[in-house]
């Protein structure tokens, strides 16, 4: 069985598609694991949610397994406080692709209240931001495996497991579009919806055997 880990999405399904045909998951044994942030600023958010949607009940919890990002996040507190945050980060294409679908947002509020803020196996923890260096997983905040970004990477881990994490664009890093190693973490947005690229990890007994990555069909946007 292998593990394939895909970074963040952000609605760009034409990369999505192309790089699920690159990688061939056999997913009735193969595991997939998202990393959150389906959402926002892309332009094809609603095909994003459907075939996720699609892939998870199709091969269960078991195989496909979808973490919450902090878009959607963002799109929950809107829904149930209508804090706004969420309309200043890409909410407003969200919602634009939903209407051309006659869909609406309020639909997905619990299949994303229902995702997973991490995932943990022997080798390796998939969160979406990141965690708080020196806290056990059990104990790690909610805010802190949405949001946190530097206090994190920029730290040894010590965890004694590699920490695989999407969240903050590698072009915050170090100005590139691949994943970066540092400290046992492993960075895997590559900014596909900023014009770099969409990444995913093969994991084969334990070790990083393969890195995927499809271009980004959209020209560069500033990151705000």
């Amino acid at each position: 069985m292998k593990t394939f880990v895909i970074g963040d999405t952000h609605g760009c399904f034409g990369e999505f598609e192309d790089l699920m045909t690159k990688l061939g998951p056999n997913l009735k044994s193969d595991k997939l694991i998202m990393l959150g942030d389906y959402i926002d600023r892309g332009p094809q958010s609603w095909e994003m949610l459907q075939e996720i949607i699609h892939l998870h009940e199709t091969y269960g919890e078991s195989h496909v397994i979808l973490l919450r990002g902090n878009h959607e996040q963002m799109a929950i507190d809107f829904l149930l406080s209508q804090e706004n945050s969420f309309l200043f980060n890409g909410g407003n294409e969200t919602l634009t692709s939903l209407k051309r679908h006659n869909g609406s947002l309020e639909h997905y509020l619990d299949f994303f209240t229902n995702m997973a803020l991490y995932h943990e196996d022997e080798d390796f923890i998939y969160v979406h931001g990141g965690i708080e260096p020196g806290v056990s997983m059990p104990n790690q905040k909610q805010e802190v495996m949405l949001w946190i970004r530097d206090e994190f990477y920029g730290y040894p881990n010590t965890t004694g497991k590699t920490v695989i994490f999407g969240h903050t664009p590698t072009l915050f890093i170090n100005n590139g579009h691949t994943p970066i190693r540092m400290h046992n973490n492993y960075a895997l947005d590559t900014g596909c919806v900023y014009g770099g690229c969409l990444s995913a990890l093969e994991i084969d007994q334990g070790q990083i055997s393969h890195v995927y990555q499809i271009e980004s069909k959209r020209a560069s946007l500033r990151i705000a």
